[in-house]
């Protein structure tokens, strides 16, 4: 089933990782809530937006025993994961999107705006020579290069970043193009942001103010499209609040407390819900 399992079961949370194509980079989140709880960590192997949906759909359903979970979707997992739950409303207890791109088009010039001010000029260079050869269909290697860009706009999307403690994630090129192409389109042609109108559980959008990826892009077309949602923004915080020295004690503070409000979580010694 591709699926990590951190913590004791029951299993009443899934960690879904970005990308597309970043297969464990929601390894750090999982671990980080599993002292509380149970948590899925699915790997998505899919090359499509509609074979993401049913791959997850299918994981939640098996691994998470049927019962309705707490979705926690990172950058394009937040998407991924509205999408599941509009299509699987009965897997979904809750939706939390963390650091989620924005819904609609006229939103994306912000994200290179604000990252390439995140840049110094050397960076800038680099930054636009590896666009240049992942564009390019004879470049080889081009997971190796989807890594260093990776990590190149990771330190533009971080504030404050904790000391790297595990191996880097290579990103899957593949399934990063053709899953990212695809999902694009959607976004330019207003299907993205329609299936959020489909959500029927409550939703979360968290968010750290030094993101490049602009929370307008996100909040904006949810109260656009009618879809109520809460949102909370943390200072001095990146992309990854997981990962940065001053939000992440706030950020599993928020996260446990959505959980425990999501469902009943009182069992003694196994959940233990605190700041």
């Amino acid at each position: 089933m591709n699926v990590r399992f951190h913590g004791m079961k029951p299993y009443r949370v899934a960690a879904v990782h970005g990308g597309p194509g970043a297969a464990g980079s929601a390894a750090a989140l999982a671990e980080g809530l599993a002292g509380s709880c149970g948590v899925l960590e699915p790997l998505q192997t899919k090359d499509s937006v509609d074979g993401q949906v049913e791959e997850l759909g299918e994981q939640l359903r098996i691994s998470g025993g049927g019962k309705a979970l707490v979705l926690i979707g990172h950058s394009w997992g937040a998407w991924l994961c509205a999408m599941t739950a509009a299509r699987y409303p009965e897997l979904a207890a809750r939706l939390i999107l963390v650091g989620a791109g924005p819904l609609e088009e006229r939103y994306v010039p912000i994200i290179e705006k604000r990252r390439l001010s995140h840049f110094s000029g050397e960076e800038r260079n680099l930054y636009f020579s590896l666009l240049e050869k992942l564009q390019d269909p004879r470049s080889a290697k081009k997971s190796r290069l989807l890594q260093s860009l990776g990590e190149l706009c990771g330190k533009a999307d971080s504030f404050c970043e904790l000391p790297d403690t595990e191996p880097p994630v290579i990103p899957d090129g593949e399934i990063y193009s053709r899953v990212f192409a695809e999902a694009s389109e959607m976004r330019k042609n207003g299907m993205l942001a329609a299936e959020f109108r489909k959500l029927r559980v409550p939703l979360l959008v968290i968010h750290g103010e030094y993101d490049t990826h602009p929370p307008e892009g996100v909040t904006e077309p949810l109260e656009k499209e009618g879809v109520s949602c809460r949102f909370q923004l943390l200072r001095r915080c990146g992309h990854t609040p997981w990962r940065e020295v001053y939000a992440r004690t706030q950020f599993f503070a928020i996260l446990r407390r959505e959980i425990q409000s999501a469902g009943d979580f009182r069992e003694p010694g196994r959940f233990i819900f605190s700041a």
